[in-house]
């Protein structure tokens, strides 16, 4: 158990992001009580990262760590992520490196749609993959993946490409936003695809806040798996629906508690206000359930946010791990919480 204030602060943040301790105890001691331990991204980042989480929400690949993303290490004008790259597919063509190919760089087909995230470039060294949308500030470092996959994954991405009728954009415009791209460097709502771009904006701080804590699912439980996405809100924002199937390692109620409360910590959360979680941890373990949890921003932010507990337990979860032979690689990841960073919830029934 942590006995000091600046070893708990330490450990919120490794939990909230799956730094180093070192790492973890580097930053606390570089920031003032009282100051958020995961910095909040500015306007143009929070958008980018935005981008990063939709198209990863519903990953293509299979996945241990929620997502893919094993840590996350976070400032105003930058983010990197490490990603696994390490898990056999079923499909042997398929990899982490071409899952962000897909997410990540622009594509257009012949009816002018945009996939990936419009007017990002890169480069690939030993110091990662590196990502930035032309002309707007704010920086992505993707590390975990050699530069050697991710430009295999580039060629394949490519083949796949031209037998459906796409381009990369960077390939004819490797230092401009390409034609189809422009529009959407300050997307309108003419279009539907315009108001699909044009609705990012509002609500990246709630995609970029959870892109940033990512690791924090893995306080809840063993991970089998994480998929996400967006309705809209009477604010003008998005509702981001995290879907987390999981199963519990302790029999107990109220396995998601700590979760909630890490989420919404001062130092370490989202500014977000949550409800009590609808919570059916005493139904018998056969049943099919969920707990859920539910927040909107606690500044008057548009968005909202719905996390899904989808828990798996007796012989549910049994057929489930049965068919994962990497369950006890998934068991490991989960990172239980100590005593102290669960607050007590007297009188709410959960």
């Amino acid at each position: 158990m942590k006995s000091t204030r600046l070893e708990r602060r330490a450990e919120k943040l490794q939990l909230a992001t799956g730094v180093t301790w070192t790492d973890a105890l580097k930053r606390v001691r570089s920031v003032r009580p009282g100051v958020p331990l995961i910095p909040e991204a500015h306007t143009s980042q929070a958008v980018l990262e935005s981008y990063v989480l939709s198209g990863l929400a519903w990953p293509m690949v299979d996945t241990h760590n929620p997502w893919g993303i094993r840590s996350v290490e976070a400032r105003t004008d930058s983010l990197a992520l490490t990603f696994e790259n390490d898990i056999v597919q079923p499909d042997d063509s398929e990899s982490m490196a071409r899952e962000l190919v897909r997410a990540l760089v622009p594509c257009s087909d012949k009816h002018g749609e945009v996939h990936g995230i419009p007017g990002v470039r890169f480069t690939a060294d030993d110091g990662g993959i590196h990502f930035q949308r032309i002309g707007l500030p704010g920086s992505l470092t993707v590390l975990g993946v050699p530069p050697e996959e991710w430009d295999t994954a580039l060629v394949l991405q490519r083949r796949e490409n031209e037998s459906d009728g796409k381009r990369f954009c960077h390939d004819g415009s490797p230092h401009r936003w390409d034609r189809g791209e422009a529009a959407f460097r300050a997307p309108t709502t003419r279009t539907v695809l315009g108001r699909h771009h044009f609705r990012k904006r509002p609500s990246a701080w709630l995609a970029s806040g959870l892109l940033r804590r990512a690791p924090l699912f893995r306080t809840i439980g063993v991970p089998l798996s994480t998929t996400a996405w967006t309705n809209l809100t009477d604010d003008g924002g998005s509702e981001w629906i995290i879907e987390y199937i999981n199963e519990p390692l302790a029999d107990a109620p109220c396995y998601h508690q700590g979760f909630t409360d890490l989420l919404t910590d001062p130092e370490c959360g989202l500014t977000v206000t949550g409800t009590i979680p609808e919570c059916s941890c005493n139904l018998a373990s056969e049943s099919y359930f969920g707990c859920r949890f539910y927040a909107r921003s606690s500044i008057g932010q548009p968005g909202a946010l719905q996390v899904r507990f989808s828990r798996r337990s007796g012989e549910r979860a049994r057929s489930c791990s049965d068919g994962l032979n990497d369950y006890e690689a998934r068991r490991n990841l989960y990172r239980p919480l100590p005593e102290y960073l669960v607050r007590s919830r007297a009188g709410t029934g959960c």
